[in-house]
């Protein structure tokens, strides 16, 4: 018997249990996509999780934080004091792989700005130049803040889309015009690019539409009254040497801040290190009720593959009485699980794509966009294609095994 001929066999034995073969086809089906879903929105899952790396200074970015001081320093926490523009320089005396500072002074993220009678609740932030790197921040109109103003003490500000929306109207342009942060009058210089990240009405991108930016020194003036640096930002020019510069960099701090220790330096590599375990947790939990869902189809189709066997052992003596040989016998069973296998898994891919559609309709607020590989989807459909195979060869081999004459004394 050829291929062809177990093929056309196969099909027509299908044809004559249809019922039977789609409830066998069921759990490849499921599996396949299940397994197909999965993938999608890790995907998706990752992609954003990149971008929302890149649009936070990517892996080159390591930030300064306060951290809490031990407690055999404790007598000396009087001693300690915020960061301050002399560390900035003592970093930049002692480690040249530094390619951006961006200090920051928060004035908080509810802060009010206001234009003629209307108000807004943003972030307002005093920073300088290098914040448009390290943040990844692009200016969409005018121009962003400048050594100039922070030497001079200007009362500027480059604001974000939702300030300007909401202050000035969505087609008004702010350039030029007096807001009032606080109590203090501000002139608009710019305005930053509108971000935006996610489905449907969720975008985990609009922090950064609701700020206002002002030079550091324009903080310490009017809002501080004195010069700390809370926030401190450095860019590396070598990401493969992150992890050594945060340590110099730690180390630079720990001598100029009298030996306390009440800093850490942290990276991006460390959020991306946290994401990559949790996703392979996500995986493998996942990957695990794919493939049960893939057993269970496998241990189908075996089942429906021995019960056809018993119910044509007769048909089977008579083609090994004229001839058939067992390997003729074995190709057709195997073609026949085999093909269960390919058709489960093609309507399995189909149901992956109106999966992830469906689940995107009903939960977008809550999850990232699929994004659909078709190297992904013809892995699911291999997969698929294997069960039959594996699954396949035990009742391919109890049949080719059959003895004719018996075949052919069954009722």
């Amino acid at each position: 018997m050829g291929l062809i001929h177990g093929i056309m066999v196969g099909c027509k034995e299908m044809w004559a249990h249809k019922m039977r073969s789609f409830l066998t086809m069921l759990g490849v089906i499921l599996g396949v996509a299940a397994l197909a879903a999965m993938f999608a929105f890790m995907e998706g899952m990752i992609a954003d999780m990149q971008k929302f790396i890149r649009e936070t200074g990517g892996v080159e970015r390591v930030t300064c934080s306060s951290d809490q001081i031990p407690e055999d320093q404790l007598p000396f926490s009087s001693l300690n004091r915020q960061r301050r523009m002399k560390d900035i320089q003592a970093l930049m005396s002692n480690i040249p792989e530094i390619d951006e500072f961006s200090p920051e002074v928060s004035l908080g993220r509810d802060y009010p700005v206001q234009y003629l009678n209307k108000t807004v609740r943003v972030e307002v932030r005093g920073v300088t130049v290098g914040e448009l790197a390290l943040r990844n921040y692009d200016v969409e109109k005018g121009r962003f803040i400048c050594d100039i103003d922070r030497v001079e003490r200007q009362r500027v500000a480059v604001i974000g889309t939702y300030p300007s929306d909401e202050l000035f109207g969505q087609y008004a342009n702010p350039l030029g015009r007096m807001i009032r942060i606080g109590s203090k009058n501000f002139r608009v210089v710019g305005v930053l690019k509108h971000y935006t990240a996610g489905m449907g009405g969720q975008n985990w991108m609009n922090w950064k539409n609701r700020i206002v930016f002002i030079p550091m020194e324009t903080a310490w003036l009017c809002f501080t009254h004195n010069k700390d640096i809370p926030a401190l930002d450095i860019q590396v020019k070598d990401t493969s040497k992150v992890a050594e510069i945060s340590q110099r960099a730690q180390q630079v701090l720990f001598h100029t801040h009298r030996h306390i220790s009440c800093l850490q330096m942290r990276t991006n590599e460390e959020m991306v290190e946290n994401f990559s375990s949790r996703t392979a947790a996500f995986n493998i939990t996942l990957g695990i009720v794919a493939s049960i869902s893939m057993l269970v189809g496998g241990i189908g189709i075996m089942n429906i593959m021995l019960a056809s066997i018993n119910e044509r052992i007769r048909e089977i003596g008579i083609r090994k009485a004229i001839g058939a040989r067992n390997i003729d016998i074995l190709l057709q069973v195997i073609v026949e699980a085999v093909l269960l296998s390919i058709l489960g898994g093609v309507l399995g891919v189909g149901v992956s794509l109106l999966l992830t559609k469906f689940i995107t309709f009903f939960v977008k607020e809550n999850l990232s966009a699929p994004i659909v590989k078709p190297g992904q989807l013809l892995f699911a459909f291999s997969v698929s294609v294997i069960v039959g195979i594996v699954f396949g060869i035990f009742p391919a081999f109890k049949a080719a095994r059959l003895d004719p004459i018996e075949a052919l004394r069954h009722e």
